[in-house]
């Protein structure tokens, strides 16, 4: 299933619109890396996010602070924008190969993709828990 998704992202051109630089040797490879950069990276975020507001809820003293309005826990997605921007800038950086293959362009489309990964990673985490009707 997963080497068939693989050959379906590589076949449909997505590698292709991902990064910049075509004319490397070895994109592909780059292209692959830096999507899977960015699901990890959004993954983590929100992982992280996730925790973040358990734990707020599980250590509020009182039945009211445990009880989150939509309008913070939106807050609270949208303040996860910040690490998934930040975390795939470091990624970016630190690896020469997305410096030269993936290109400022593929940076900006890396970092849109990784926080879409981001928002449907936490979208499907408040449906699958208790505070589905936090947000829905």
């Amino acid at each position: 299933m997963f080497a068939t998704t693989l050959l379906v992202l590589q076949e449909s051109g997505f590698y292709g619109w991902l990064i910049d630089n075509h004319d490397a040797d070895g994109w592909e490879e780059t292209a692959q890396s830096w999507l899977f950069g960015a699901i990890v990276v959004a993954a983590i975020c929100a992982g992280l996010i996730v925790c973040y507001k358990w734990l707020k809820k599980h250590s509020a003293v009182s039945i009211d602070k445990k009880i989150w309005s939509r309008g913070q826990t939106i807050i609270l997605m949208l303040v996860g924008f910040l690490p998934v921007l930040l975390m795939m800038a470091a990624l970016w950086y630190s690896t020469r190969d997305y410096f030269d293959v993936v290109g400022v362009g593929g940076l900006m489309k890396g970092v849109v993709l990784g926080w879409s990964i981001y928002l449907v990673l936490l979208l499907i985490g408040h449906l699958a828990s208790p505070w589905r009707r936090e947000l829905f």
